[in-house]
C-alpha cells in the first residue's frame, strides 16, 4: 500500500527472520536498521511459527518513508476478527515521529481493513499519557470506548472506529 508520504510493506517472512539475525538489512529497496521493529520484535518467532506457507503475516505491515527508503515503524492487526472486531497497535521510530507519519499509516490500514468483510469495528488502546498516540487515533475518527486496568501496562484508554462511518 501507497500514501503520499509511505510505503506500507507487508510484513514477510524475510523481515522476520532478518530483524531477528539482527543487524541492518535491505528488503527491496527499502533499509530496516536494526530496532526498526521496537518493541513489537518480541514477537516475531510467534509470526513465524504461525506464519505456515503464507509469505506474510496477515494485516501488518512494515512502514517506510518513501523519500528515504528508510524503515520507520510497524503497524497492523495484534489478532485475527473476532465477532466483527480487530485490533490495531502502531509504532514508529524516534525518527518517523512528530510527523504525521503515524496518522497517515493508520489511516491507509483502516482503509485496508474496509476490505476485510469479517470487521465492522476497529479497536485500539493506548496509556492514558501517549498523547501523540492518542492524537493519531482521533484524527482518524477513533472515539473513546472506555478505560481498562491491565496487569503489566496499567490504566490503558479503550478506542473504537467503525468501518461503516465516512473517513
Amino acid at each position: 500500500m501507497e500514501t503520499p508520504r509511505l510505503r506500507l510493506l507487508p510484513l514477510s517472512r524475510e523481515m522476520l527472520m532478518q530483524t531477528l539475525g539482527g543487524g541492518d538489512f535491505q528488503v527491496q529497496d527499502f533499509t530496516f536498521t536494526q530496532g526498526w521493529a521496537g518493541e513489537a520484535a518480541i514477537i516475531f518467532p510467534i509470526h513465524l511459527l504461525n506464519l505456515g506457507e503464507e509469505d506474510a503475516v496477515q494485516g501488518s505491515f512494515a512502514v517506510v518513508e518513501r523519500a528515504s527508503g528508510q524503515s520507520i515503524g510497524l503497524l497492523g492487526t495484534k489478532h485475527a476478527p473476532e465477532l466483527g472486531r480487530v485490533e490495531i497497535g502502531y509504532g514508529l521510530t524516534e525518527a518517523g515521529r512528530g510527523q504525521g507519519y503515524a496518522t497517515e499509516a493508520v489511516g491507509a490500514l483502516l482503509e485496508h481493513l474496509r476490505g476485510w468483510p469479517d470487521v465492522q469495528t476497529v479497536l485500539a488502546e493506548t496509556v492514558p499519557d501517549n498523547q501523540p498516540s492518542i492524537r493519531v487515533l482521533e484524527k482518524n475518527g477513533f472515539r473513546l470506548t472506555g478505560r481498562r486496568l491491565d496487569s503489566s501496562d496499567g490504566e490503558l484508554m479503550c478506542w473504537a472506529y467503525p468501518l461503516s462511518q465516512l473517513s
